[in-house]
């Protein structure tokens, strides 16, 4: 069974160095290598410029680049809407729930739980609780910084 990897940020992949009192962040191959050996998909997709994706991008061994897939900033402001009156225009949920279909990973765009007046809550995908909406028992949420990398298998999987 393929197992895929899902980043919705680029920090698990920098790491941070200091030259001649000059702290720079710097891209952490070592981590993409890590995550390539256990995972046959690492899809990363975040609002970092397009800069970081293009040089994560350059800089991959051509032997593991196939199994990247990389979604930057532009791609996510497709999502965003011309309406005036927008509350709340986040355009990663919409840009996450179309990631997840596009790589046929099962998920729930409404799931309904039990609020604590006992009553059932029907609640919308949100990218920054996906562990409660991707239903997909090959996904592993990976998250960290600086190079360490937490691996998290989604809680609706295990239903």
């Amino acid at each position: 069974m393929e197992k895929i990897a899902l980043l919705t940020s680029t920090s698990p992949l920098r790491k941070t160095t200091t030259r001649h009192g000059v702290t720079k962040q710097r891209f952490n191959i070592e981590a993409c290598l890590e995550l390539t050996t256990a995972y046959d998909v690492v899809i990363i997709g975040s609002l970092a410029a397009d800069e970081v994706f293009q040089y994560i991008e350059d800089h991959l061994p051509s032997e593991i680049r196939p199994k990247f897939r990389l979604y930057p900033r532009t791609y996510f402001h497709r999502f965003r809407t011309a309406d005036i009156t927008r509350q709340n225009d986040d355009p990663r949920n919409p840009g996450w729930e179309q990631i997840l279909s596009e790589n046929g990973i099962d998920f729930e765009v409404l799931r309904s739980r039990i609020g604590i007046d006992q009553r059932h809550r029907q609640e919308k995908f949100d990218w920054q609780s996906m562990t409660h909406f991707i239903t997909d028992s090959r996904v592993t949420l990976v998250t960290g910084g600086e190079g360490t990398l937490l691996h998290d298998r989604p809680t609706a999987a295990s239903r």
